[in-house]
């Protein structure tokens, strides 16, 4: 496992001058984008200097501190010693990455502005190479680091990441040592989590690995509708928010030949907790935050996933030929209660099914000299079938009025008397109607070739240049009016960069370009059955940029300057339709430009000390003629680009006696704000600041912590956006809905190693 940087400082003099700088630095200064977040965890004592830090950013292994673009790099340590197991806390803890847990469990993230919350991602999530689409918020666990790219990745990763990318490097099976790690936690919200992963040596320099965790809570959202709603019996659970998820993953290494060696594994997971268990707020201008989620039947996903992926590599003279393919299969039903009240009008059950296959074939110099090349081929085909219903209740709310109806009753779990007739509905007492809304096949592939090429000039001069020509389609078919369509374009992205390796620092100036493909809205309501069309998104990034440290490699820090050219930008947004019903689509909104600057540095206080602080800024704005639902946009900032965001970190580790040390950490990590979905019609999501700490003590095999999430007790949302009101007895056309962050959340984990 890559170790954390290391810092030595001598005592005296240096120390004091470095404590008063730090005492004096503005919080604009951060934990290094360009460097390793985490490393307090070992006993102190031995070298602080900082360590090498081997990242694969751009596909080979490379220093971290080399490579001329904005990069984080949270190790193992880290992770494990701050609890980040969570999408939102990894968004907390990195600038300029707004990132956090959709509701219907896929990923709300934008990096640097770009991107947008919802269906449009533009930021790819990666576990060992391997892109995944269907399952991005799922625990993976045992990870030797988490990279994240900022600005466009287009050249070499394609599509999907117009923002960026984040990367799950797993740790892999190790045929010199057997070890493993068991950990058991805690807490409020009646939370227990276990996991434990093994490492087997199988002699011929072959190995396995195996990780497995098990984990459940009651949530902090409440739905006291538990016993009646409308007068009819229900068993709703009062927590909401309950979740249960548990996952393996197993894989195997080691050589087939002299030349050649594979890696194997095989992950599954499964996920049952809450669905768009929306909060509801009538005043956009008065955010209370409540934890009351007032549903007539608790909003439920029910999500499995099996991945399989095999890289194999061969090395020949000069050159290495790696072959990443995989296969993801994930099932996946969300029942979401639309009106977020009592039993009014409607409901939403949307079963999924999406299969991913890809497949990459490169080629990586390996001799020295001062030109590195790179190149290869990729294909990826994502299938998904969708069988969405809206189902309505109200009998004044359906066209033709000939309906009575109130509960229903989903997932094999009866939530109101009855007889459940297995298919969705009662078979007596309660009458309800269905409608189509999303029944669509769609699939969606891209074909690409790709190179990249680094060339060491003289005086630590380099030159990188790369390009990608990249093919996408995306086939949908309307299963609901037999419609089909289809719409594909090749995109050429190109990335080039300059840097200049000085004695301690880099220079560096990056030109990036990025694309988010385009596809296909279904509309599928009383009356309408169409698919309508949106095109890709494109993004060309300039970005100039600073790496460097002292002499003695005590202190490292970095700074970087962005502007964005963002075309054809995309977003989601949802309104009702004349029937009363959703409609829910992506639309090519208008071109938008951002500037933005980055900064950051780690540093060690002392032998026991180690801080780091970073920040970014971004200033987004619509171009001129940008327009929508007749409001002019020109000049207004888009949805989800936080202004200002900054992260503060201490680790401290110490000797205390009989061989144990004490441990204490603490993170500060600040959101500004920010315009929700959507942008003729915004919300204004208020900054928030959120603050984790750790406390406890390690023997030489086992480690005791107290952790504490949200000590501050903060209310924030992760997003807010307008909503149709469906319950016409709050008044207004809209409501505000918003995804509740984790309120205040102690608890307790003991670690055993061997």
């Amino acid at each position: 496992m890559q170790q954390a940087l290391k810092f030595r400082l001598p005592q005296g003099g240096l120390r004091m001058v470095l404590g008063s700088l730090l005492a004096g630095l503005p919080l604009s200064l951060a934990a290094p984008a360009a460097v390793a977040q985490g490393g307090a965890d070992q006993a102190s004592g031995g070298s602080l200097m900082i360590e090498e830090i081997i990242v694969t950013a751009r596909k080979r292994e490379e220093s971290l501190l080399e490579i001329p673009e904005s990069l984080v790099a949270i190790t193992g340590d880290s992770i494990a010693r701050e609890n980040l197991r969570t999408l939102e806390d990894l968004g907390v803890k990195v600038p300029n990455l707004n990132l956090a847990t959709r509701l219907d469990g896929f990923p709300n993230v934008s990096i640097r502005g770009l991107g947008s919350f919802g269906n449009t991602q533009g930021v790819g999530f990666y576990l060992d190479d391997v892109q995944v689409f269907s399952d991005a918020s799922s625990r993976f666990g045992d990870l030797e680091r988490i990279e994240v790219l900022k600005g466009p990745q287009g050249t070499l990763y394609g599509g999907s990441n117009i923002g960026g990318a984040i990367k799950f490097v797993s740790a892999r099976p190790d045929p010199d040592a057997t070890f493993g790690r068991v950990k058991l936690q805690a807490g409020e919200q009646s939370l227990l989590d276990g996991e434990a992963s093994v490492n087997l040596p199988l002699g011929g320099g072959w190995a396995m690995r195996a990780f497995g965790f098990a984990a459940g809570n009651d949530g902090y959202l409440k739905n006291p509708n538990r016993t009646r709603v409308n007068g009819l019996r229900t068993d709703n659970d009062e927590d909401v928010g309950k979740m249960d998820e548990w996952g393996l993953r197993a894989s195997i290494a080691g050589p087939l030949s002299e030349r050649l060696s594979a890696y194997a594994s095989v992950r599954y997971n499964e996920f049952d907790g809450p669905n768009n268990t929306w909060v509801r707020e009538l005043d956009p201008d008065q955010l209370e935050h409540p934890n009351v989620v007032a549903t007539s039947s608790n909003p439920r996903h029910k999500r499995d996933t099996i991945g399989l992926m095999l890289e194999l590599v061969l090395s020949l003279d000069g050159v290495d030929v790696t072959s990443v393919t995989s296969f993801t299969d994930t099932d996946s039903e969300r029942y979401t209660d639309l009106d977020i009240r009592e039993e009014f009008l409607l409901d939403l059950i949307r079963p999924e099914d999406m299969t991913v296959y890809t497949q990459e074939l490169r080629f990586t110099s390996t001799s020295d000299g001062p030109l590195q090349w790179l190149g290869g081929l990729y294909y990826s085909l994502y299938e998904e079938e969708m069988d969405a219903d809206l189902i309505w209740f109200d009998t004044q709310a359906l066209p033709d009025g000939n309906f009575t109806g109130t509960l229903g009753c989903f997932f094999e779990q009866p939530t109101c008397s009855g007889v459940w007739n297995g298919e969705g509905a009662m078979e007596q007492e309660f009458l309800s109607l269905r409608t189509p809304f999303e029944k669509r096949l769609r699939d969606k592939s891209h074909m690409a070739a790709f190179a990249n090429l680094t060339y060491a000039l003289a005086d630590g001069w380099e030159l990188a240049a790369g390009l990608r020509i990249d093919r996408w389609r995306n086939e949908s078919d309307n299963l609901d009016s037999g419609i089909a369509s289809k719409r594909q374009s090749t995109e050429v992205l190109p990335r080039a960069s300059l840097s200049r390796q000085f004695d301690n620092s880099m220079l560096y100036a990056t030109i990036a370009r990025g694309y988010e493909p385009g596809g296909f809205n279904l509309a599928s309501f009383p009356g309408v059955n169409e698919l309508f069309g949106f095109d890709a998104e494109k993004a060309t990034s300039y970005e100039i940029g600073w790496k460097g440290g002292d002499a003695a490699g005590r202190v490292v820090a970095t700074a970087a300057a962005f502007y964005i050219d963002y075309k054809a930008r995309l977003i989601e947004y949802q309104a009702a339709d004349e029937s009363g019903g959703i409609i829910e689509g992506i639309v090519n909104l208008g071109d938008s430009k951002q500037f933005g600057l980055e900064a950051d540095i780690a540093l060690r206080l002392t032998d026991a000390l180690q801080v780091a602080l970073s920040a970014g800024w971004v200033d987004a704005q619509w171009k001129d003629g940008t327009s929508a639902a007749g409001v002019d946009l020109s000049g207004e900032t888009p949805p989800v680009v936080s202004d200002f965001n900054f992260s503060v970190s201490a680790d401290y580790r110490r000797p205390i006696q009989n061989g144990m040390d004490f441990i204490a950490g603490v993170q500060v990590g600040h959101t500004g704000s920010y315009e929700g979905l959507s942008p003729w019609n915004p919300v204004t999501n208020p900054s928030y600041t959120v603050v984790n700490a750790q406390l406890g003590v390690a023997g030489e095999n086992w480690q005791l912590m107290a952790h504490v999430k949200n000590l501050l007790d903060e209310d924030y949302y992760n997003d807010v956006q307008h909503f149709p009101n469906y319950h016409v007895l709050d008044g207004g056309d809209s409501i505000v809905i918003g995804t509740l962050g984790q309120p205040r959340l102690l608890s307790l984990s003991l670690s055993f190693f061997f």
